[in-house]
């Protein structure tokens, strides 16, 4: 078990805007062992559990453990116990089709992970090729959804909505005037940033430019100097968390104090540790998250989650839970564990998650999900006062 820094509670007013998303599902008691089954369902993890955003990886995967144990307590999937194998993608897209190969290798019938979109991506003719449901759990481009697979979903919602509530939010709140736009080359966000580009452009923001930063960079200082060359009144940062924090610190210590928004690969404990006194007062779009929601199924899974790993769920770990709940639905829908019927009933699939209501378009992105912006106040993300 591992311990964590974060802390994902909200102010007792923020949680109220999102009352009503009372996800309905029942959690039951976590137990030791599960009962007797007539077998075992294999079910494939690939996340990030080394590099950069191992943080993130172990996270989901503590939320989708959850959900196996919860599931497995309760007599497993059609009375078959789910028996999770993973394998690290280290958010590479090399590694990741490495560790999709060797999923189907050890006889998975399905796959719940997926965290980069980049890496995520090129794995998917593997699984596809092997006719096994790929549940994307926190990878959320929409390219990913555009290859014709019809065994891929999408637990987080694609980048069209990520886009279209960044776009909302420049224009009716921050009443930007010239924005930058800089990504960090992969293919998430370089997603949201051509996405959001496209959202503004018949609006009152100009986007003065989009900056492709590599993903090593670590001196920001040329984006710096294009920003006041431009004269952009605000950025916004689709890249991941470590970047972020490296560019809103060297942002405020060369005295740029314009609003600095992230989409939601950066919204992460590790973004505020690292920038400091420098993220307060930053902004993020993200998908909503369990910690901002007060019903009783929020709760139980916040304090189970705690008791599990003596540490706050991370800003997916309950999409690494509903991705798992997404696939025992439809199998308990399909009567069946066959990958094909499994597939079938996904497309069918509509239950009330943690995230909100978990259907899907014909395509396999998610619908039922609601986007949010986060604003970093006192070392802690909360509901923005003023939503889109």
């Amino acid at each position: 078990m591992r311990t964590g820094p974060a802390t994902w509670r909200a102010g007792a007013a923020s949680a109220l805007m999102l009352a009503a998303w009372c996800p309905l599902v029942a959690f039951p008691a976590i137990a030791g062992a599960a009962s007797a089954s007539s077998g075992t369902y294999l079910v494939g993890v690939s996340e990030p559990m080394t590099g950069a955003e191992a943080q993130a990886g172990t996270e989901i995967y503590d939320g989708e453990l959850l959900a196996v144990e919860d599931v497995n307590a309760a007599g497993g999937v059609l009375g078959h116990k789910i028996v999770l194998r993973e394998q690290d993608d280290a958010c590479d897209p090399q590694t990741s089709v490495n560790a999709a190969n060797k999923l189907v290798s050890l006889g998975v019938q399905a796959m719940v992970g997926g965290y980069c979109s980049s890496a995520a991506q090129p794995a998917e003719p593997v699984y596809a090729r092997a006719g096994i449901p790929n549940i994307q759990v926190a990878a959320n481009s929409s390219t990913l959804t555009a290859g014709g697979y019809h065994n891929v979903f999408l637990i987080d919602p694609g980048g069209a909505l990520q886009a279209q509530e960044a776009a909302n939010f420049f224009t009716k709140i921050l009443h930007t005037q010239r924005l930058l736009i800089a990504d960090d080359q992969s293919t998430y966000a370089v997603n949201v940033a051509q996405l959001t580009q496209q959202r503004l452009a018949h609006s009152s923001v100009k986007v003065v430019s989009v900056q492709a930063v590599p993903n090593t960079t670590q001196d920001f200082s040329a984006v710096i100097n294009t920003l006041r060359a431009d004269k952009a009144d605000a950025v916004y940062w689709t890249g991941y968390f470590a970047q972020a924090a490296e560019f809103v610190r060297q942002l405020r210590t060369d005295g740029v104090n314009i609003p600095f928004v992230t989409a939601d690969g950066s919204v992460d404990p590790t973004f505020i540790k690292d920038a400091g006194a420098d993220a307060n007062g930053t902004y993020a779009t993200i998908s909503v998250l369990s910690s901002f929601l007060t019903g009783p199924a929020a709760k139980a899974f916040d304090t189970a989650y705690v008791k599990h790993f003596h540490a706050q769920p991370g800003p997916y770990s309950a999409y690494g839970y509903d991705g798992v709940y997404a696939l025992v639905h439809a199998a308990e829908a399909a009567k069946s564990l066959a990958p094909a019927k499994v597939v079938a009933a996904l497309h069918k699939l509509q239950f009330q998650g943690l995230t909100g209501l978990v259907h899907f378009a014909p395509d396999g992105a998610r619908l039922g999900a609601h986007f949010v912006v986060l604003e970093v106040v006192g070392g802690q993300y909360k509901l923005a006062p003023r939503q889109p």
